[in-house]
C-alpha cells in the first residue's frame, strides 16, 4: 500500500465514522436526504430510486441512483462520503444478478420491476461448502479474464480447478461464489462462464478420439490382406468337342 491509498483509507475511515454508510448494492431501492442550499436557509430533500451501480473505491466511490419523474427517467450520482449528503436509507433490498443494471435505462412498467429479495428469519444460513474436486490435472484459470494467481487459489480452495466446472455453474452457485470471495459480480461481469466454454473448446480441437484412430488403423490392417490375396483367378481351359 502506498502513501496515497494509506491516506485515503484513513479518510474514509474518518468520514464513515461521522456518517454511517449503511450497507447497499445494485438493486437495492435507497432514499438518499440531500442538503439544499437555498440562501441563508438549508433544507433536506429526499430522493428516492433504485441504485443501478456503484464505482470507485475509498474516498472516491460514489453510486448512481435511478428513479422515474413524470414518466422520464432521471438518474443522479451520489459521491458515498459526499458532505452535501444528510443520510442514505435502504428503503427495499432487491435480487439482481449484475454488478450494474444499466438495462433499466430501455425498460418501462413492469418490465423495470426488481424482485425483492427476502431474508429468512429465525434460520440460520447455511455456510457454502464449495465444490468436489475433480479427478486429472488442474486447468490454468488464469487464462480467463480477471483471474489472477491470488483469486485462482482461493477458487481452488473452493474446489473449482476445472473450465467445466465453470463453464456449468448455476445461478445460485454464481452468487454464493461472488458472496464468498466479495468479487462484487466478476463472474458475470468478465463472462467467466462462455470464456471456461471457449477454452474448453480450444483444448479439445485438436484431440482425436480413440476410437476413430483404432477403426482408422483396423481398416489400414485390413486393406492389407486384402491386396496380398488378390490374384487374378485361373481360368479353366475350354473342353474340346467330342467327335461324333
Amino acid at each position: 500500500m502506498n502513501i496515497i491509498e494509506q491516506l485515503e483509507k484513513e479518510q474514509a475511515a474518518a468520514l464513515s465514522k461521522k456518517r454511517k454508510v449503511p450497507e447497499f448494492g445494485p438493486g437495492d431501492t435507497l432514499r438518499v436526504n440531500v442538503k439544499v442550499v437555498e440562501g441563508e436557509r438549508t433544507r433536506v430533500q429526499a430522493y428516492e430510486g433504485v441504485c443501478i451501480g456503484r464505482a470507485g473505491g475509498g474516498v472516491n466511490e460514489n453510486f448512481t441512483v435511478r428513479k422515474i419523474s413524470y414518466g422520464e427517467g432521471v438518474e443522479r450520482v451520489f459521491p458515498v462520503h459526499s458532505p452535501l449528503i444528510d443520510s442514505i436509507e435502504v428503503v427495499r433490498r432487491g435480487r439482481v444478478r449484475r454488478a450494474k443494471l444499466y438495462y433499466l435505462r430501455g425498460r418501462r412498467g413492469k418490465a423495470a420491476r426488481i424482485p425483492e429479495r427476502q431474508d429468512v428469519r429465525g434460520k440460520k444460513k447455511e455456510a457454502f461448502k464449495g465444490f468436489t474436486k475433480p479427478k486429472g490435472e488442474p486447468d490454468d484459470l488464469k487464462l480467463i479474464a480477471g483471474v489472477t494467481p491470488e483469486l485462482e487459489k482461493k477458487l481452488n480452495k473452493l474446489g473449482l480447478v476445472k473450465f467445466e466446472q465453470i463453464a456449468n455453474l448455476t445461478d445460485d452457485e454464481i452468487a454464493a461464489i461472488d458472496e464468498q470471495l466479495k468479487l462484487n459480480g466478476a463472474i458475470e461481469h468478465d463472462n467467466w462462464v462462455a470464456k471456461s466454454v471457449e477454452l474448453m473448446a480450444e483444448t479439445t480441437a485438436g484431440e482425436v478420439p480413440a476410437e476413430e484412430e483404432d477403426e482408422a488403423e483396423g481398416d489400414e490392417v485390413d486393406a492389407e490382406p486384402k491386396a496380398k490375396s488378390e490374384k487374378p483367378a485361373k481360368t479353366k481351359p475350354a473342353k474340346k468337342p467330342k467327335k461324333s
